[in-house]
């Protein structure tokens, strides 16, 4: 019997049409809402890039508007999954907000919090780890050893040294966050919870490394 060899681009329809056919409303309902949102998120990223060319225009690169739209071009991406084209906007956003801003200004530290986060998701630690340090110094000096927006770069610090498997780093780090969320947050608040399971989860780490 001879053996009846498909197309590859046939092999493609079959296998794609038997998977239309089998989907479930579930699925069917979580593909609708991630296409929804992909198609937002590009509007989004369209309108901000437009206006982008405006603020240009009108204002030049060195304006609060500018970086406004940077941001706004980046997070749009970032939603999108399209996380070199985040980081791009972001690293442009940051050259903007460096001109303006003094060098411990809290609203610089929260864009190097989050250009860290976007290259967290990337999976580019080391880098994620420079941003952080930045935000965290910069929040130590401005807001104190004990604010809040602290607490959460030592948190993200620590997911970062996890991943860089650096448990002890991870665990110091984790540490300093629940210690700051002890003193600044209500007891039972689920912050806290976070933290101390963090906590615990490294210390349950570093036991099993003895």
């Amino acid at each position: 019997m001879k053996k009846i060899i498909l197309s590859t681009s046939l092999l493609f329809l079959l296998a794609t049409t038997t998977y239309a056919e089998t989907k479930t409303p579930e699925e069917q309902k979580a593909e609708k809402a991630y296409n929804e949102r992909m198609n937002t998120s590009q509007t989004t990223a369209d309108k901000a890039s437009k206006q982008l060319q405006v603020d240009l225009e009108k204002y030049g690169l060195f304006s609060e508007k500018v970086a406004d739209d940077y941001k706004a071009i980046s997070e749009a991406y970032l939603s999108m999954g399209k996380f070199d084209e985040s980081i791009e906007y972001a690293l442009h956003a940051i050259k903007v907000e460096t001109k303006l801003r003094k060098e411990d200004d809290p609203k610089l530290a929260k864009l190097y919090f989050d250009t860290g986060n976007k290259y967290y998701m990337h999976k580019q630690h080391p880098t994620a780890m420079l941003y952080m340090e930045k935000a965290a110094k910069i929040y130590k000096a401005a807001s104190g050893a004990e604010s809040p927006e602290l607490a959460d770069t030592y948190e993200a610090i620590a997911s970062i040294y996890i991943n860089l498997k650096d448990n002890v780093k991870a665990l110091d780090f984790a540490q300093k966050c629940l210690d700051i969320r002890k003193k600044k947050l209500k007891e039972g608040d689920e912050a806290i919870k976070r933290a101390q399971m963090n906590v615990d989860y490294l210390k349950e780490e570093l036991n099993k490394e003895k």
